[in-house]
């Protein structure tokens, strides 16, 4: 696609923002919404546009090469992720579930179930991309070891020796019918020709040799055409997979013009970086002397203007009211300094400024809070009315949200700087000289400004000096015995404040390069091969509704899809400097089979980031003892911090927490419980470092302190019917596109319940062997084979997932919904009374 596009989505994307904006705050009173239903309903038709409008910008910021555009686009990227994860805490508040279904608002909206989903922002890696090369070749360098997480199921069982006996059997006898069989029928073959000779011993007549070789080349093109014209119709219809070619691939078009749009992009980059330095340069030689000079002049002129009008020097303005860029130097018609902006105010060089404005505060809160005392007075006589009003816990209030400020600041400077521009002669979108000059322009100005005013603050002092020597020598002396007082008092602040926030470091006398290396050799920092959250295949519960008042939702594998981006890619992705809602660690549980590692996997892999593995058996045998076993812990945090982002993976940590460790367990995994523990609870979100807990068998642990330290627990389900049509397509499709059209896939779908992702894979693996691959010309895969080994796999009980839900039940949210959801009425019934009983007046 053309730069006209992508300017136009951003376009698009602007008008959606102005709407949202727009019904975020209705201006009519009675739109606002006031009980928890209705604020949910707010709340996720704002989530599923906002999500719209991210996938647009996103794609737009990834492909617009013009360097300054990619600038602002990207801080409304950044603002618009924000708002969505601050959209989905609030929902997560109101419904106390970490799963939200909104199919019905997708269907008021005409959307789809995959327009939820959230795509990862390429510039995740994207920008860090040096970054992270170095460090996979630091890895490969030191023999890191992969990753790797529990007992993988191989390709085939192992076999008994009879079995293996009887298989080779069947074949034997196979391979003697086929050829016995193959004799035979050359035998009757040969016979029948020589039949044929003996009856038909004349020449047949050309002509009648032709019509039958018509005969037989008509019918074979007119079934051709007959099975070309039926395989363009099922494909019009959509009921069979287009097979392309490669070279004419749109997919692979598209991503080839990706590709040279990036090195487009790099190059402007380059060009843009390289004319701010050259029109700095050229700003400062040819028009930094005249700022200089002027700035010069109207500072004397200034200053002997109000000596001339109040018979003293002027005291020189304060450092944040001249650092303004509309600031001069000027004085009002009966020759006093001008008040500075109302944002400046308190910036006053005098002393008493300062302590006054806080006076000026005090005296209002003083104020305020007698009259909020009256009021309050007023109100416990009427009954306690506006008291009950405002601390109903049903009414919902909306917060305000710097993401919405930021939003607003990027509209209007794209409709300041880019929505009316005429880019006619800017065909290839290249960056603008002209705003460029403006904005270096501006940083030159304040850049000769900040050393202009020193020399001119410094010359105003010695004038003052000359006039009144003896007052300026009083002046220094109180400065002298305050400066000493300060340093005395800073002193002693700074040791008090050292020793209680100073921790031990029990690695101070290394360096950072040997610790790596240490944890590669360990085995604890690992390299992982590339995996995308789009491979983890599922579909959404589109049967659901948003108003669900089950006490505990089930998720379904594209709702934890989504859940995985919100909670641990998202927030880990975004710079440090802007607070978004995050988490420092999440535990994921599920059956064998379901996906937790490949998750955990992604993870890593769309943020690029350092993977430390202190899985219990991966640490066995090392760090022995309690000082080395603290040792370690703190080496894998401190390296992970310094490196964000960072994950911290645990495969079995329910082990860790378990309440009882079988003796001949060697590995010991409660070694590392408590250093684990205290590592954890000092993780902040800005630190960028995330602990995923995996477990398949989450009720060996002890529930209280396995779930405690965790922010998040999310279960990961088994697939449900759309999701194993989906797992089903993929996996065959990857390995044998076209016989995909022989394969009943809904029928594999309904027999495969109660099977996992990784079994369905499997099975996919087993019926489709290289050798089956290549018979398929001669045979094509029928749906029995993949029935067959769906048989051969153990049975679905419906037990068997009981432990999970049964421990999903204890977590702290589902607790907390439950305890929502199943009210008591006596309850209810208790809180009319007593609103009933306080309107009644007291009996003296």
């Amino acid at each position: 696609m053309s730069n006209q596009t992508y300017n136009q989505y951003w376009t698009e994307a602007n008008k959606e923002l102005a709407d949202q904006l727009e019904y975020e705050s209705p201006k009519d009173a009675l739109m606002t919404p006031k009980d928890r239903e209705t604020a949910f309903q707010h709340l996720a038709v704002l989530y599923v546009r906002y999500i719209q409008i991210f996938r647009k910008l996103e794609n737009a910021y990834d492909q617009i090469v013009h360097p300054q555009k990619r600038r602002l686009l990207k801080d409304v990227v950044v603002a618009t992720i924000g708002r969505v994860l601050e959209i989905k805490s609030k929902m997560v508040e109101l419904e106390l579930c970490d799963f939200l279904n909104v199919s019905d608002i997708l269907v008021d909206m005409k959307l789809t179930p995959d327009d939820l989903r959230i795509p990862i922002p390429k510039f995740f890696v994207e920008e860090r991309h040096e970054q992270i090369q170095k460090h996979a070749a630091l890895l490969e360098t030191l023999n890191a070891k992969q990753l790797g997480f529990g007992e993988t199921l191989p390709p085939f069982p192992p076999l008994k020796i009879s079995e293996a006996i009887r298989i080779i059997q069947i074949n034997e006898r196979g391979r003697q019918g086929r050829l016995r069989a193959k004799y035979m029928a050359d035998i009757k073959l040969q016979a029948q020709r020589e039949k044929e000779l003996d009856q038909n011993e004349d020449e047949m007549e050309v002509n009648t040799a032709a019509i039958r070789i018509q005969r037989v080349y008509k019918g074979y093109k007119a079934r051709l055409q007959c099975r070309r014209m039926m395989t363009e119709e099922m494909t019009f219809l959509g009921m069979t997979p287009v097979m392309r070619d490669l070279k004419n691939n749109p997919v692979i078009k598209a991503e080839n013009n990706r590709n040279r749009r990036k090195l487009i992009q790099q190059q402007f980059e380059e060009e843009y970086q390289q004319s701010l330095v050259n029109t700095r340069e050229k700003i400062m030689k040819v028009e930094g002397p005249d700022m200089k000079e002027s700035l010069q002049d109207s500072f004397r002129q200034w200053y002997m203007e109000y000596k001339r009008v109040n018979s003293k020097f002027p005291d020189f303005p304060a450092d944040r009211v001249w650092a303004d860029p509309n600031f001069k130097f000027e004085l009002t018609a009966d020759g006093q300094i001008p008040a500075p902006p109302p944002e400046l105010e308190g910036t006053g060089s005098k002393p008493g400024t300062a302590s006054s404005g806080k006076k000026g505060k005090k005296g209002k809160s003083a104020k305020g809070s007698k009259e909020a005392k009256s009021v309050k007075g007023k109100d416990a006589k009427k009954g306690g009315k506006g008291q009950e009003e405002e601390e109903d816990p049903d009414r919902f209030k909306f917060d305000s949200s710097q993401y919405i400020e930021g939003i607003k600041t990027e509209r209007s400077t794209f409709a300041d700087k880019w929505l009316k521009k005429d880019e006619s002669e800017n065909f290839a979108q290249k960056h603008d000289q002209d705003i460029v000059k403006n904005e270096k322009r501006r940083e030159v100005e304040a850049e000769i400004k900040g050393q202009v005013m020193e020399v001119l603050k410094e010359e105003l002092k010695n004038l003052k000096m000359a006039v009144d020597r003896e007052k300026a020598g009083k002046s220094r002396k109180g400065k002298k015995g305050k400066k000493g007082k300060g340093k005395k008092g800073g002193k002693k602040g700074g040791k008090k404040g050292g020793k209680g926030k100073k921790e031990k470091d029990m690695t101070a006398n290394r360096t950072m390069e040997s610790l790596v290396e240490e944890l590669v050799q360990t085995g604890i920092l690992q390299k992982y091969p590339p995996v995308s959250l789009r491979e983890y295949r599922g579909e959404f519960n589109v049967l659901g509704t948003s108003l669900d008042k089950t006490p505990m939702t089930k998720p379904s594998m594209g709702e934890l899809q989504r859940s995985i981006s919100e909670y641990c890619i998202l927030p880990m992705g975004m710079p440090p400097e802007i607070p978004v809602p995050a988490i420092t660690s999440a535990l994921l549980y599920g059956p064998k089979g379901t996906g937790k590692s490949m998750l955990a996997n992604a993870v890593a892999s769309e943020l690029g980031a350092w993977l430390f593995n202190i899985t219990p058996k991966n640490t066995a045998g090392q760090f022995v003892g309690k000082a080395a076993t603290a040792k370690m812990i703190h080496m894998v945090f401190k390296v992970a911090k310094a490196n964000p982002p960072a994950v911290v993976v645990i495969d079995n940590v329910e082990m860790i927490f378990a309440k009882k460790v079988p003796k001949d367990d060697t590995p010991d995994p409660k070694r590392i419980k408590k250093d684990l523990l205290k590592a954890m609870k000092g993780l902040k979100p800005d630190m960028r470092v995330l602990v995923l807990g995996i477990s398949n068998k989450p009720w060996d642990g002890d529930v209280k302190t396995l779930v405690a330290p965790f922010n998040k627990h999310l279960p990961v389900p088994r697939p449900d019917y759309a999701s194993r049509q989906g797992l089903w397509a993929y996996f065959i499709g990857i390995r044998a596109p076209t016989a995909l059209k022989d394969i009943n896939v809904s029928l594999l779908s309904r027999m495969s319940n109660g099977l996992s992702a990784g079994q369905i894979s499997l099975a996919c693996e087993r019926a489709l062997t290289n050798r089956r691959l290549k018979l398929m010309r001669l045979r094509p895969v029928t749906t029995n084979e993949l029935v067959e080994q769906i048989l051969n796999m153990a049975p679905f009980d419906k037990d068997d997932d009981k432990p999970f839900w049964d421990f999903h039940e204890k977590t702290p949210l589902v607790k907390k919904r439950t305890a929502m959801l199943t009210a008591p009425e006596d309850e209810e019934g208790g809180k009319d009374k007593k609103k009933k009983d306080a309107k009644k007046p007291k009996k003296k």
